[in-house]
This record gives structure tokens, sequence and C-alpha cells, in this order.
């Protein structure tokens, strides 16, 4: 027996809630604390001079030509950004959006420690937020208890008139014509 769309939907809505309180409870801590983690001394300085020494090739130059310059900018980014994310998970809104930005914060987090090679670096908290913020990228997780079902159900239809008064274009609707039988064959003969 299936489970019903009630289950799903209970399902989907804990999967979006751990995710947003997971991104939430990292972020958080970096505005309550920002001594502990914006620069010069604070967490972020540590970390990007960790990343510079465990990168390299692109990513390494991008590091230290672009982001160690503007420190203070990417710490403010990066704290913003999971806090954004966490919020727009626990509340529904824009839950693929979110999803697709916290992949990418893990995915620099992991890239930051030199863990793109290897499947046991995955293993870790990075690889954890990945996966989370896929399951909200892939999945219509906002659409149960969300702020995403509001504006899904506010979106206009096919057929329907847009605020604009213009008509969208009506779906294709396949039809049938009736043909009489054909009294010979109509292939070529030999």
């Amino acid at each position: 027996m299936l489970p019903s769309n009630r289950q799903y939907a209970v399902v989907l809505t804990a999967v979006r809630l751990y995710a947003g309180l997971f991104w939430l409870a990292y972020g958080i801590e970096k505005f309550t604390h920002p001594a502990h983690f914006m620069p010069p001394t604070g967490l972020m300085a540590t970390y990007l001079a960790q990343a510079v020494a465990h990168t390299a090739g692109p990513y390494h130059d991008f590091l230290v030509g672009f982001v160690l310059p503007h420190e203070r900018i990417f710490a403010e980014l990066v704290r913003s950004g999971e806090v954004l994310v966490g919020c727009a998970l626990v509340l529904g809104i824009f839950t693929r959006f979110a999803g697709g930005v916290g992949i990418v914060l893990g995915l620099n987090y992991l890239a930051s420690k030199g863990g793109m090679s290897s499947l046991a670096d995955w293993t870790g908290i990075d690889g954890i937020a990945i996966v989370l913020s896929a399951l909200c990228l892939l999945l219509p997780l906002g659409r149960p208890l969300g702020i995403d079902a509001l504006l899904y159900a506010l979106r206009p239809r096919r057929g329907a008139t847009t605020t604009a008064g213009a008509t969208a274009a009506p779906p294709i609707e396949a039809e049938f014509v009736e043909e009489p039988p054909l009294e010979e064959p109509s292939a070529p003969r030999d």
C-alpha cells in the first residue's frame, strides 16, 4: 500500500524544515558572535588561510586574487547566505532557489578544504549540506505547508486571462479525424 498524499506532505515538510534549521543553526551563530567569525581575527580569516593552503589551480587563484582582498565582503555573503537559505527553507518560499544556493555554498566549503577528489571527504557536514540542499532543489518541498504553495496557486494557468488582460495559449488537444478505408493496398507493386 502506498503512502497517502498527506503522509508525503509530512515527510517533505520535515525534510525542508530540517534543512532550513540546519542552515540557520550555522548562519545565526555567525551573526550573534561576529567577533568569532568576521575578519581579521575571526574564523573566516583562519578558514581562508587553510583554504589557500589546501587548494590548487583555478580555485586557489580565485581565493588568492579575489576572495582574500575582499574577505570582509565574502564573510558577509557567507553568513547572510546561510541565514537567507535557512529562512527560505523554513518558510517554504523559493525553496528550489534556496536549495541551489545551498548546494553552491556546500560545494564551496568542500572545495575550500580540498575535498572534491575523494568520496570520503563528502561524508562530513559539507556533504550533508549538499545533499539536504539538493533535495530542496529537486523535490517540491515548498508546496506542502509552505509559501511556495500559495505562489503556485496564484500563478496564471494556460488558457486563463492574465493580469494584463491577455489570454494565454490554450492547451493543445488531440483530435481524431475519420478517413474512409483503403480499397486496395497503397504500397508500390513489384
